[in-house]
Order: structure tokens, then sequence, then C-alpha cells
């Protein structure tokens, strides 16, 4: 079976289309045929760098990606049967740019409900319920958020809660704000220049990961705090904070259910073939973010 393989820490280039054994399927086990994965910015980073993240994404070969979407072709004896030809989103550390792979995780399986396509689960990500958990332990008087046009910033921007007193200032480019004008019409963003100056405190959510930019928002207020989930570190800001996403079922549970009722609507991007992985992630970190990127298998 094709699978997507990092060989070595020469980047995107470096990325080898191999073929490789089927699983077998073990007792606890679950084989998945996969239709579609995202293409996200962290296996990019992990493919230049091998500190980029956790120290075991560092051992290589290594199959790429976390997650994906497709169906379930054999159960396991010791998993529930009921599982075989369901539609499924599945995360799987260990790689998911393979034909098929095998998840014997049980809280890492969700079914999928008719009403969310493969492409909607596809772009599923809960970093955004990380950055609300920030918010909603905040007193700032100012919410920034930086990359608020990401797929992460777009899943936040539609759920997010703050506080009466709170204002919430989403910092986007110009040709970004008429991408989400059109794609979220009920949310208000603003360009940097919009943003008001000498304000109160703030709290800034960088998803975006520019430090300039950090530093230009920062001047805008009489006290900043930052909360990052791009940048490891950042020396001219003080109150620095790097957060990163927490496994937990139920945070996903409640994204399926809420793209299910049309609560919150998937930011879907360009669909390349598994076999131009290496060309979508050259489109994701070379354009604006326009809705997640994904890959197909063509089975």
């Amino acid at each position: 079976m094709l699978s997507v393989v990092q060989t070595n820490f020469e980047g995107i280039d470096g990325l080898e289309y191999k073929t490789i054994d089927q699983p077998s399927l073990t007792p606890d086990g679950v084989i998945i045929k996969l239709h579609l994965l995202p293409v996200v910015p962290t296996d990019v980073k992990r493919e230049s760098d091998a500190h980029a993240t956790n120290e075991h994404f560092a051992a290589l070969p290594r199959t790429i990606g976390v997650s994906g979407v497709g169906e379930v072709t054999a159960v396991g004896a010791k998993r529930d049967q009921n599982l075989l030809h369901q539609r499924v989103f599945v995360l799987n550390p260990a790689g998911s740019y393979s034909e098929y792979i095998q998840n014997t995780e049980p809280d890492w399986l969700f079914v999928l409900p008719d009403a969310v396509s493969d492409a909607a689960s596809a772009t599923l990500t809960a970093t955004a319920i990380t950055l609300q958990e920030q918010i909603t332990q905040s007193n700032e008087e100012n919410i920034v958020i930086t990359g608020a046009n990401s797929v992460i910033g777009m899943y936040l921007l539609q759920s997010l809660v703050v506080k009466e007193n709170q204002a919430v200032w989403p910092v986007v480019s110009a040709a970004s704000q008429q991408y989400l004008a059109t794609e979220l019409p009920n949310i208000k963003t603003y360009t940097v220049d919009e943003v008001p100056v000498k304000a109160e405190d703030a709290l800034i959510i960088d998803i975006a990961g520019s430090e300039a930019l950090i530093e230009t928002l920062a001047e805008h207020f009489t006290k900043a705090r930052v909360v990052t989930i791009v940048l490891m570190k950042h020396e001219q800001t003080a109150d620095f904070k790097f957060v990163h996403e927490e496994f937990a079922a139920d945070n996903y549970r409640q994204l399926i259910k809420q793209l299910a009722t049309g609560a919150i609507k998937a930011p879907i991007g360009k669909i390349f073939a598994v076999e131009e992985t290496k060309e979508a992630q050259h489109f994701m970190i070379e354009n604006h973010s326009r809705g997640r990127v994904l890959v197909e298998f063509k089975h």
C-alpha cells in the first residue's frame, strides 16, 4: 500500500512515497481505509527540524500525519463489531498518511454521523478548545487573536465565549478580511491598524506565529500577555506562554456534534491527491489560509 514517509530532515521535498505492507489485524485493532487527510503545519515543522516537537517524532523513518477520515474494513475480536463499514474520524499520532492504518485506541476513533461529510471531518482540530480555556481563565479587557483566518482561528471564532467586559479583536490582513466576511459573515475582523492604540490590557492569542506582529500589537496596549500555539519562546514579551492541545475525546465528540447540527462550519480548502502531498504542503505554507488543505486517497 502507498504511504508518505519522512526519511530525513530536508524539508517538504525530502518526503518519499513508499509501498509498504498493510497492517495485520490484531484482536484489539480496527483497520481503516483512509479517504481524506489534513495537511497540517506541524508535519512541515517536523520534516525540517528534529526538535520541532516531541522527541519521539525525531525517529526516522516515520509515516507523516496524525489524523484522517476513512471507512472501517476489519474489526478485531476484542473491539465493537458494529464498527465494520462505518465512516470514522481517527487520530493516529504514529502516522496517518497510509492507505490503511490500524487503530488500537478506542478513544481515538469517532464514528461520523451522516450529516458530517468526510471533508468537514478531516478539518477537525481541538486546539481551538484549548485556546478557549485560556480565554475563559483570563481577566484582560481585550482579547486579540492573530491568525484568525486559520483553521484553528475560524473554529475558535465560531464558538468563542468571553466575559461581558471583554472586547474581541480578530486580527487578519485586508485580503483575509474579505475571505472571512464571506465565510463567517457574522464575525467582525480587524487589520492591525484598526486595533485601538493605548488601550487597556490585552491577552494576545497567537495562532499566526509572527514575532513582529506580536510586538506591534503589544505596543497598542498598556500591558499585553501572550498565549501562543506556535512560538516556543519570545524574548521581547515577558508574560509569554506556549500551549498545545491536550487530547480529550469529549472535545472531538463536541466538535462533531456541532458540525452535525450546523452550529459551526468546517473550513474546507483545496483538495490534492495523496501523490501530490509535497505540492499540498507547499501550497499550505506559501498561501494565506483559506480552509484546511486536504489530500485524498482515490481507492
